[in-house]
């Protein structure tokens, strides 16, 4: 095990890795309470005041994904990763002397929980369900940049949307100090044939910072998931099941 631990470690050094399971097909009842376990006294409390039954479900079910995750990398116990906040919000951990720097974002919609892990860059990651039809073409014309909102006239808005807005959430929350200035100030050029994503900005005096990279994926047909990191070479990703 110790072996299979520092192995995956190694490829991490060179690799970005996703988890990722559907918290629905997670219902034995002994195993979320294992999840539980794990979780911290402040988790447990967030835990314990969603007033849904499945936001509270997708919540463990995330949370839980990631300490068992990082577990996978260390022979720390699940229950035993501790996180700390940044400034501005971004958890990050609190890691022992001897490991390298690992940085970590977690996601959930319907059908999907995910984290990414990676060793000395930035990273983000943000899944949703296409089914979801919150007023789409309202919300990109108040989000997205006008190259974007003029590609989705001629695209299905419901498949595509989701690219430009996971990419958007994903490169946010990989920065982790919100953004300055408006979402419209810059925009995706997106390569379905490739599944990734280019980051471009609108003022065109500005250049162009081409150390952020973006990733695209359908793990299953019903979710988009978008990966954003930090990086001037292109790094393998390894997208893998994992039921905790």
């Amino acid at each position: 095990e110790y072996v299979a631990m520092k192995n995956l470690l190694d490829d991490l050094k060179q690799e970005i890795h996703v988890w990722y399971c559907d918290p629905r097909l997670i219902q034995q009842a002994s195993k979320l309470k294992a999840y539980e376990s794990v979780l911290s006294d402040e988790e447990v409390e967030k835990y314990q005041r969603f007033h849904f039954d499945k936001d509270r479900h997708n919540y463990l079910v995330s949370h839980a994904l990631l300490r068992y995750s990082l577990s996978l990398y260390a022979d720390i116990p699940a229950s035993n990763w501790r996180f700390e906040k940044s400034e501005h919000g971004k958890p990050a951990l609190v890691l022992p002397a001897a490991m390298p720097a690992i940085s970590f974002n977690l996601t959930h919609t319907e059908g999907l929980a995910a984290c990414v892990v990676a060793v000395d860059k930035a990273c983000g990651i943000d899944a949703e369900n296409r089914n979801r039809n919150n007023r789409l073409s309202a919300v990109a014309g108040r989000m997205f940049a006008d190259e974007e909102i003029e590609l989705l006239r001629k695209q299905d808005m419901q498949r595509h949307f989701f690219y430009y807005w996971t990419l958007r959430e994903a490169y946010v929350k990989a920065l982790g100090s919100g953004l300055s200035g408006s979402s419209k100030e810059f925009y995706f050029d997106v390569d379905l044939d490739g599944m990734s994503a280019m980051l471009c900005h609108r003022d065109r005096r500005r250049v162009a910072d081409n150390s952020w990279q973006f990733r695209l994926y359908e793990p299953t047909p019903e979710n988009v998931v978008s990966v954003a990191y930090k990086s001037s070479d292109p790094i393998k990703i390894k997208l893998r099941e994992f039921i905790p």
